[in-house]
């Protein structure tokens, strides 16, 4: 049987934007995905509770912006679980649920950069693939110096900085691999997107059509709003 290859794009998604469709829609064509999995988390790890909607509404939107893309599916393993949801804890429930197929962590390169600070990075780092997507403000050759890292061209880093080429891949272990990719930003932030909100403006087509139809309907993003 063949194996699947597997997106997951874990976030907030405090709301899930185009933003987020366009990265996950260049994953999958670049990277030849089966599918791409959208994995809101229940409680981030590395950022506080104020401003974020609860798991259900924030659940609920990004259901109904992948309504009509087969490839890409909402998953709610992070929602369901209780405490942090710590990405090592996700991608071994994940691959127990789905063995035989790879799995291909997408974050960008603003995160990834952090990757020291999460639970059990070395040990993340040999079990599933990674995908680094270009971040505005943030260089791949400022990768930090980190045992796993060794073994990565630094000048194919500049290279994707300096936009002469458009992706990289190293093996850090004898399993895995980091994918940079080199993707031009859509510049939508959802931070842009609920400060507008707020103040009554026009999310302007940063939304899809039934997102934006739900916060409406749902009075969602108003201020001391955190049902």
């Amino acid at each position: 049987m063949k194996y699947r290859r597997i997106g997951l794009l874990g976030g907030t998604f405090n709301p899930i934007h185009n933003g987020h469709l366009h990265i996950a829609s260049e994953v999958l064509k670049r990277l030849h995905l089966d599918q791409v999995f959208f994995i809101p988390a229940r409680l981030p790890p590395h950022k506080g509770l104020k401003g974020i909607l609860s798991p259900t509404h924030r659940m609920k939107m990004v259901e109904l912006a992948l309504a009509d893309i087969p490839q890409f599916l909402p998953c709610d393993i992070e929602i369901k679980r209780s405490g942090p949801s710590y990405t090592i804890d996700t991608v071994q429930s994940l691959q127990k649920q789905y063995p035989g197929d790879r799995l291909y962590f997408i974050l960008g390169m603003d995160a990834f950069s952090e990757i020291k600070t999460w639970k059990s990075p070395k040990k993340l780092l040999s079990l599933c693939n990674f995908i680094i997507i270009s971040r505005p403000g943030y260089s791949f050759s400022s990768l930090p110096v980190f045992e796993p890292f060794y073994s990565v061209d630094r000048e194919a880093l500049h290279q994707l900085d300096c936009s002469k080429q458009e992706q990289y891949a190293a093996e850090v272990s004898h399993e895995t691999t980091l994918h940079f990719l080199n993707i031009p930003p859509a510049r939508i932030s959802a931070s842009a997107i609920r400060k507008d909100l707020l103040a009554g403006k026009p999310a302007k087509k940063r939304l899809p059509h039934s997102v934006e139809s739900y916060i409406i309907y749902h009075n969602l993003y108003r201020e001391d709003d955190h049902s």
